[in-house]
């Protein structure tokens, strides 16, 4: 369904809450008379200047044009992203929160960082997905390829640091690769901004980031892509990253943003916003070209259905990792 609807904000406070489904409800009444709150926080658990505070960034700048409302960003980092789900959870349900976050809130509930999961929200729609982060080391290290790197770590026993966030995704291929053989000491070193600045500083050897953050480092011959953890090859540039599923691992996990309100928020609202990010998504050039080409997005759009179904698979995919080992 396109945006089609005539919504606006209300001078001060929210809409009426008239139901609850956690897959967005289903709409009694008009979107056309939704009225949001005149100013309306998007909570990024994650830091300033990463993917995920990008993709959010984009849309909030996009829905304040089209709800004539101030769609801001708020970066609530802490706990693996714990602290900034728990925030919208525990928020109003009056529309002036949403949580963009992503995969890792799989992570945060099977890793017992969280004791909740999408049935708290009333899950609004997946937006936009990540072709994978990469598998990027140091050029100082000398290694060219994910095989070398699982060498170069049998012949170094214990050396090797690798970066994530406890309880979110990074975390999660870190133990799949080290339940693979590799032999890494895996260590909290916060967000996907956080753990560039700790390889780039020579105070780790291994991270997971998206392409777009370390292109630039790559260009310069500062860092090496070795692998995709998406399950997708990514062509750059006439350069070809292969997945680690195509380099002999069986290991993937597919990287989806998504949308949820606090439980209990007005159908009707969520259903206005998922029409409006449809539509963004599915016609607006400027942020199909904006995704392309700062983090390599293909547009992607789930309603909250099929969403669901996609973290399902999320689920089923990260159910049987060790994440106490």
């Amino acid at each position: 369904m396109l945006f089609a609807s005539a919504v606006g904000c209300s001078s001060g406070g929210g809409a009426s809450s008239s139901g609850a489904a956690s897959a967005g409800g289903n709409a009694s009444g008009s979107a056309s008379e939704v009225k949001w709150p005149k100013n309306v926080q998007i909570i990024v658990p994650a830091s300033a200047g990463g993917d995920s505070d990008y993709n959010a960034r984009l849309f909030a700048n996009k829905l304040s044009k089209k709800f004539g409302c101030n769609f801001v960003v708020s970066n609530v980092n802490g706990n693996g992203g714990a602290t900034g789900t728990r925030q919208v959870k525990d928020a109003a349900a009056d529309g002036s929160s949403i949580l963009f976050y992503h995969s890792a809130f799989v992570v945060n509930q099977l890793s017992g960082t969280t004791d909740y999961g999408f049935d708290s929200y009333d899950f609004a729609c997946i937006p936009a997905q990540s072709p994978g982060n990469v598998v990027t080391v140091s050029s100082k290290l000398g290694v060219k390829s994910l095989p070398e790197l699982f060498d170069y770590a049998k012949a170094h026993p214990g050396k090797l640091k690798m970066a994530a966030q406890t309880g979110a995704t990074s975390y999660a291929v870190a133990v799949l690769l080290k339940q693979a053989g590799l032999d890494i000491n895996i260590v909290d070193a916060g967000s996907a901004s956080d753990r560039l600045a700790a390889l780039v500083g020579g105070h780790v050897d291994i991270i997971l980031a998206g392409y777009g953050s370390i292109k630039d480092y790559v260009t310069k011959g500062d860092l090496v892509p070795l692998a995709m953890d998406g399950g997708n090859d990514l062509t750059v540039d006439g350069t070809t990253i292969k997945a680690i599923t195509n380099q002999g691992y069986d290991i993937k996990l597919p990287f989806y943003y998504f949308f949820a309100f606090p439980k209990g928020t007005d159908p009707n609202m969520v259903q206005a916003f998922d029409d409006a990010v449809e539509d963004i998504v599915k016609n607006d050039k400027d942020y199909q070209n904006s995704i392309a080409t700062t983090y390599f997005q293909v547009p992607t759009f789930y309603n909250s259905k099929d969403g669901l179904a996609k973290f399902d698979e999320v689920n089923s995919i990260l159910k049987n990792v060790d994440f106490k080992g």
